[in-house]
């Protein structure tokens, strides 16, 4: 996170997978949940349908995160 905010002019816009408890317990290997991190400064302003995972149809939502940089 610290080189992205170096880097950003003046914004970042970060997408998170936000997996299911179902997604957790049927995945192959161990799965960290990242969407509960904890990012200063963020605003959520929307979830989007992400992707499907192919074999279950369990539908990943990713929530939108955008962070204003302050210049």
């Amino acid at each position: 996170m610290e080189h992205i905010y170096r880097i950003a002019r003046k914004a970042i816009l970060i997408s998170l997978d936000e997996p299911v408890e179902e997604y957790i317990k049927n995945f192959v290997v161990p799965v960290y949940d990242h969407s509960k991190m904890v990012i200063e400064n963020a605003i959520e302003d929307y979830f989007i349908l992400g992707w499907t995972y192919s074999t279950t149809g369990i539908p990943i939502q990713t929530p939108m995160i955008y962070i204003e940089q302050k210049n």
